[in-house]
């Protein structure tokens, strides 16, 4: 088959040739005329951006034999004169430069067969044998342990060079032994260029329009833009127009990106869901669709901001164009409309129904002007303060502020913002009729009140001090002042109905609150003497404390060894601290049994 297909056809000869990459051609270029060639070299970066491309040319800049030595300008067919070992690397058959997939031969065997057993074999012509390794993230841990020290100490003539699309997936020992070379994305106005100078030769009828849609397709890769290209020249031929290149591709033109925002600007919710019902009858990718309007959102964006095409990284549409859209919005609209695109096209990846994802969600952007901007809420906000200012408090109790009727002229997504340079003049507060004091049903009045609960007044003595005798400070430790236990009674007694066991124990309130009167009565008569008979008498079991009655705290004789279980629970019972884990949790010993039985 004599075809080649334009990648294989245009691919760089030579550094200059190389799209997009020029501060990598130019670092490559200086080591080679400085004698600066390192023995390992790692190129990573996106599909179709030029490592193995690159890493060909680097081959034949050091073994090409036009010179005698490394050239960072090697034989280029353009002249004609080629000399046999560029031509044998530009083809992929020189017997001094493999190329190892390492997709395909992963394992420690095929880097021990192909390179570790060749390494010390002087090259058969050229001056270095070159290992090209494309792909290097898919070989094994041992296939990388069994490299390592042959990168870290190869022969002389020997060069590694790398080529990986996932950096992250290289080990370091790997990383740290190379040199690194990170090959970007290449911009679509250079990608267009490229593609206007292949099609001028190829003498191919294409628009500009065109071939800024099929750079646009390619995102940043050269590779897929030029198969793209391929694709639209056999399905259009010699002549090709935009219509063309939507229709082979089945992309979204820019004419589906400018109604919709359009649409989202008129807030014209029928124009979206037309132009989604041509998208999905036309076959189209939803998802890209929804991506390439994310990307003319931020373009819209940064025009916005900036109010320069500096940082536009090439468009299909024209600057002034650009403009007049831009002009329509507010940037904190643009901010909105990218972030509310980002959430849709996080959906739609795992949507079963995508269109109607992507109909809602661009519906929604129409809907996004009904929320006010801040800074027109703030100036409503300072507005309103000032007119309240001006206004008495009592009428303003009297003639509370309500809210104005909407107005029913349609609004869009730039508004004026309000102007709050001087405060308007003060207005009289709208007048509205006083409603009557409120006033209770008669069926509610005749109804008998509640009778208030009693209340008990008590006074502390005035002669309280004199009743007092005086007493030595070490008297004081346990010395209990029946006054101060009379008015903590009284406090219990006040806060008997909002205590938290009351509340939580209904029962408690009915048993207690008689003891805590009785308690106050008592106080209340002066008899304390009594307070405590009766506290005895009223007070029911369960609320009453264990007592603790002085004891012996001796510990008893222990038994015998061969003590039955009687004399067990008696010595037990004997115990002082067994007693009083008894008395504190109300508990009997009924048994008792040797350890290990």
């Amino acid at each position: 088959m004599s075809y080649q297909v334009i990648a294989r056809k245009w691919r760089p000869r030579n550094f200059e040739e190389v799209t997009g990459q020029e501060h990598i051609t130019r670092t490559l270029s200086n080591a080679i005329e400085h004698d600066r060639l390192h023995h390992a070299y790692l190129f990573s970066g996106a599909r179709g951006v030029g490592k193995t491309t690159s890493a060909r040319i680097f081959a034949k800049a050091l073994n090409c034999r036009r010179t005698d030595g490394p050239t960072a300008t090697p034989c280029s067919s353009e002249t004609g004169d080629i000399c046999d070992s560029c031509l044998e690397i530009s083809e992929s058959r020189s017997i001094d430069v493999l190329e190892i997939d390492a997709a395909s031969h992963t394992g420690i065997d095929d880097i021990r067969d192909t390179i570790l057993e060749n390494i010390n074999v002087n090259p058969a012509r050229d001056r270095f044998k070159i290992f090209i390794i494309d792909e290097v993230h898919q070989l094994s841990r041992f296939a990388f342990n069994a490299l390592l020290k042959t990168l870290e100490e190869p022969p002389p003539n020997v060069v590694f060079i790398m080529a990986t699309t996932e950096h992250h997936k290289v080990p370091e020992t790997i990383t740290s032994r190379c040199q690194e070379f990170i090959f970007r994305t290449i911009p679509q106005q250079k990608i267009f260029e490229r593609l206007r100078l292949i099609a001028d030769a190829e003498k191919i009828d294409i628009a500009d329009e065109a071939l800024r849609e099929i750079a646009r397709s390619g995102e940043g890769s050269m590779r897929d833009a030029q198969s793209n290209f391929d694709q639209v020249i056999s399905f259009s031929g010699a002549k090709i127009g935009r219509e063309d290149v939507v229709s082979a591709l089945g992309i979204a033109g820019s004419d589906n990106l400018s109604a919709v925002i359009s649409a989202v600007a008129d807030n014209d919710a029928a124009a979206i869901l037309r132009v989604v019902d041509d998208l999905v009858s036309g076959g189209h990718d939803l998802r890209n669709f929804c991506r390439d309007l994310m990307g003319f959102v931020r373009d819209l964006s940064v025009l916005k901001v900036s109010g320069s095409e500096e940082f536009i990284d090439g468009s299909a549409f024209p600057a002034d164009q650009m403009k007049q859209m831009a002009d329509r919005f507010e940037a904190s609209d643009l901010f909105r409309i990218f972030h509310s695109l980002a959430d849709t096209e996080v959906r739609l990846k795992d949507a079963l129904q995508s269109r109607y994802v992507l109909e809602l969600g661009l519906v929604r952007l129409a809907e996004m002007n009904r929320v006010a901007p801040v800074e027109q809420i703030i100036a409503r906000l300072a507005e309103l303060e000032s007119s309240l200012g001006s206004v008495e408090p009592r009428a303003a109790i009297a003639a509370p502020s309500r809210p104005e009727p909407a107005s029913p002229e349609k609004k869009t997504l730039k508004t004026e913002p309000a102007s709050v340079s001087a405060p308007p003049p003060p207005e009289e507060p709208p007048f509205y009729p006083e409603e009557p004091p409120f006033e209770p049903s008669p069926d509610i009045e005749d109804l008998p009140a509640e009778p208030a609960p009693a209340r008990t007044e008590f006074a502390v003595p005035d002669d309280l001090p004199s009743k007092i005798p005086p007493r030595k400070p070490e008297e004081l430790e346990h010395f209990e002042v029946p006054a101060l236990d009379s008015a903590f009674d009284e406090t219990l007694l006040r806060s008997g109905e909002s205590a938290v066991f009351f509340r939580v124990k209904p029962e408690l309130k009915t048993q207690l609150l008689p003891a805590a009167a009785a308690a106050a009565q008592a106080v209340a008569a002066g008899s304390y003497r009594n307070y405590e008979r009766d506290r005895e008498r009223v007070i029911p079991d369960f609320a009453r404390p264990p007592e603790e009655p002085d004891e012996d705290l001796t510990m008893p004789e222990p038994p015998p060894e061969n003590a039955t279980t009687e004399e067990l629970l008696d010595y037990a019972k004997r115990r002082p601290d067994v007693r009083k884990v008894m008395r504190l949790f109300r508990a009997e010993l009924v048994d008792i049994r040797r350890t290990g039985d």
